[in-house]
């Protein structure tokens, strides 16, 4: 600790004498010089954290949750997270994929507010124009493969030993860790490869996944 002080006294004289003997004007320029420079502003993010679960950030591509559409003044609006992205676009030149309804010439007002979606742009004078909107397709399960919310309430009533099942939730840790279905385990989906050794060595055995829905 004494060796500590020392030190510190030794610098804070060599500092003061170097002070002393400094020309006129360079204590000042010295100053400056060591003053810090202001931080740079934060770049607003390009994918939702769901989203980086199964995808990675991409040059002219945005992933969040869709917010809203006017197509009087044709731009988008879209939440990355806590953020806002507002897009212009073309109506006659927009590409609209994965959504479905009855407004053909305006499908954009198809997409339900805080729907996942991709968007694909371009950037001039600052503003960023969107050349493609891609809403997150439903995925296709053969009914033979999936369960009723009767048939796995059967299964954990019996518990994984009797029912001789193992009941795994896709889901981000997060959404795990704020309520799950009883006897669950969690193994999120992008960290599957790494987490095998949590599956059942009896290759009959009963595995039943679950996340946030058919999306």
């Amino acid at each position: 600790m004494s060796v500590r002080r020392t030190v510190v006294v030794a610098c804070t004289m060599l500092l003061t004498v170097g002070l002393l003997f400094m020309p006129a004007g360079h204590a000042g320029a010295q100053d400056k010089a060591a003053a810090p420079s202001p931080a740079a502003p934060q770049a607003k993010p390009t994918i939702a954290k769901i989203c980086s679960n199964c995808h990675q950030p991409q040059e002219g591509s945005l992933r969040g949750n869709f917010d809203s559409v006017a197509y009087k003044t044709q731009s988008i609006q879209i939440k990355i997270d806590e953020a806002t992205e507002i897009l212009r676009f073309d109506k006659a030149t927009l590409k609209v994929v994965n959504v479905k309804g009855e407004n053909t010439e305006e499908p954009l007002r198809d997409i339900k507010k805080g729907k996942e979606v991709r968007i694909e742009y371009t950037e001039k004078d600052g503003k960023k124009f969107a050349t493609l909107v891609s809403a997150k397709p439903a995925i296709k399960v053969a009914p033979e493969k999936q369960m009723t919310t009767a048939d796995v309430e059967k299964l954990v009533a019996q518990g994984p030993e009797k029912g001789k099942y193992l009941l795994i939730d896709a889901r981000p840790a997060p959404r795990f860790m704020e309520g799950a279905i009883p006897t669950a385990i969690n193994i999120p989906f992008p960290a599957f490869e790494k987490m095998v050794d949590k599956l059942p060595k009896d290759k009959n055995a009963l595995i039943v996944y679950y996340c946030a829905g058919f999306t």
